[in-house]
């Protein structure tokens, strides 16, 4: 998806492509929602996995179908999305990752930015959003219906240690 398209649809944000020359930016904003990576991990979070977060996609898309967007206020990260385009079907977007920073949680910036997205999703003739969600995080879940998305298929992940990690499909068809 163009920058400039996510940018048209939220206006009120200074929004920008995220590299490795952002990690430690990103481990701030990480860090401050610590319970997120706890189903990950008990281990504190890294700068190590905050590049892989920047760069890891699945084996049979490109990497530049993988976008990080980061999301400013007043020159402040306060939120990061992450994306895949046209995964897993041609018209579809894949949401990785959608995390505001935890001083901004419950003030609408989460959704804002998913309505936005959801918006410039249309005009690049995106015709449907897909996320996974840790199946135990009821407020995650619920922020994702409030946005009209549906639940779908149960899968596990696998951890580290032979540990495995629920988590659910959420699926939106957009119309215009």
């Amino acid at each position: 998806m163009k920058l400039a398209t996510v940018q048209a649809a939220l206006p009120n944000f200074k929004i920008r492509l995220l590299t490795d020359t952002d990690q430690a930016e990103l481990l701030a904003l990480e860090q401050s929602n610590p319970t997120y990576h706890q189903y990950f991990s008990p281990n504190e979070l890294t700068l190590a996995e905050i590049h892989d977060d920047l760069t890891a996609h699945p084996d049979e898309i490109e990497a530049a179908q993988k976008q990080v967007f980061g999301f400013y206020l007043a020159n402040h990260l306060v939120a990061v999305l992450d994306i895949l385009n046209q995964y897993p079907e041609q018209d579809f977007l894949f949401i990785g990752l959608l995390m505001v920073g935890n001083p901004y949680q419950r003030k609408s910036v989460g959704s804002v930015i998913a309505t936005g997205l959801m918006q410039a999703a249309l005009k690049s003739n995106i015709h449907c959003i897909q996320l996974t969600r840790v199946s135990a995080d009821t407020g995650v879940a619920a922020f994702w219906k409030k946005l009209g998305f549906e639940d779908g298929d149960q899968l596990f992940l696998p951890l580290a240690n032979n540990g495995r990690l629920a988590v659910t499909t959420m699926t939106r068809v957009l119309v215009s």
